[in-house]
């Protein structure tokens, strides 16, 4: 990634985008794992209308998130796990880092979900993938744990990997069979 999660953080909050930096990477990867071409002219609304209420981007902030979405989708392809999950840094504490990727997951599920509204065209693998990422997205972050910080941090570690893996399977099985189909930007509440 070209810019850190504080760095998204930062220039969210200045273009008064309500969205977290975890959410505008998990809704491009979602769409680009459904089969969205890595087209700003097919992204950008989307992204408008769940980023920012329909209203299009700061010329400035447009311009990062085509180049996240480039990032995204190159780093996708490549198939060699080097594919990350935009979120905060390894010092910040493990609520905040929680919250963050459950933000992710959500994001990434319902980025799937505005193209792939038929689940019955997908294999069992990507059916199986999301029901595991849905169930992510159930984490209670404020559950207070018998085990200890190192502990925590490795079972965390241990689900973001597992994110990654689903989202791998998504984008193989799904994001490249469909990367030609249009998305259409029906805005879900």
């Amino acid at each position: 990634m070209s810019l850190t999660y504080d760095e998204w953080s930062h220039k969210l909050d200045q273009a008064y985008v309500m969205a977290s930096a975890a959410e505008v990477h998990g809704l491009i990867v979602g769409l680009l794992s459904a089969g969205v071409e890595p087209v700003a002219e097919q992204m950008l609304p989307v992204l408008h209308d769940f980023l920012n209420d329909g209203q299009a981007l700061g010329a400035a902030l447009k311009t990062d998130v085509i180049a996240l979405i480039a990032d995204s989708v190159r780093q996708l392809k490549l198939n060699d796990f080097s594919f990350s999950l935009l979120r905060p840094g390894d010092d910040d504490s493990l609520p905040e880092r929680l919250e963050a990727m459950i933000e992710w997951t959500q994001a990434f599920l319902v980025g799937f979900a505005i193209v792939q509204t038929d689940l019955s065209l997908v294999s069992t693998d990507v059916r199986e993938a999301l029901d595991q990422l849905t169930d992510v997205t159930k984490i209670d972050i404020y559950t207070t744990d018998d085990g200890n910080a190192e502990e925590n941090d490795e079972a965390y570690f241990l689900v973001l990997e597992h994110i990654r893996i689903m989202v791998l399977t998504c984008f193989t099985e799904v994001g490249q069979k469909f990367s030609s189909r249009a998305v259409s930007n029906k805005t879900l509440h």
